[in-house]
C-alpha cells in the first residue's frame, strides 16, 4: 500500500505471488495494484519501460507506445489495464473479483503479444 514502492521493488513473479496472497485474503484493492505493478515490471524486464519512482502510468504507457511499435496490441491492453488501476486505486471504483479476473486476463493477453 505504501505509494513509495515501485515495480522494481519485486520481480514479476513476486507481484504476481503478491497478487495471489492477496485474492486468498480478499484485498482485491491491493491485489489490482500488485498485479499493475506486475505487469510495469514485465515490460521492464523486456526493455519496454524503464521503470523510476517520478513516472505516472501515462509515462509509461508513453513510453511503451514508442518501444512498442513492432507489437500493436500490447499498449492498449496495457492502457486498458492502467485505467482499471487509476480506477481502483486513486478513484472512487471498487474492486471485486471479476475486476481482478478481468485485470490478469488482460495482463496475460498483453503478455502474450509482448512475447514477438
Amino acid at each position: 500500500a505504501d505509494e513509495q514502492v515501485t515495480a522494481d521493488a519485486l520481480p514479476e513473479s513476486g507481484w504476481l505471488t503478491l497478487a495471489e496472497s492477496l485474492i486468498a485474503q480478499g484485498d482485491f484493492r491491493l491485489a489490482v495494484r500488485a498485479l499493475y505493478l506486475a505487469s510495469v515490471r514485465y515490460l521492464s524486464e523486456r526493455r519496454l519501460v524503464t521503470i523510476h519512482f517520478w513516472k505516472t502510468g501515462l509515462d509509461y504507457r508513453r513510453e511503451l507506445a514508442r518501444r512498442a511499435k513492432a507489437m500493436p496490441a500490447v499498449e492498449p491492453m496495457f492502457a486498458s489495464n492502467h485505467a482499471v488501476f487509476e480506477r481502483v486505486w486513486y478513484g472512487r471504483d471498487t474492486a471485486d473479483p471479476e475486476v481482478v479476473r478481468g485485470f490478469a486476463a488482460r495482463l496475460e493477453e498483453m503478455k502474450k503479444h509482448a512475447e514477438v
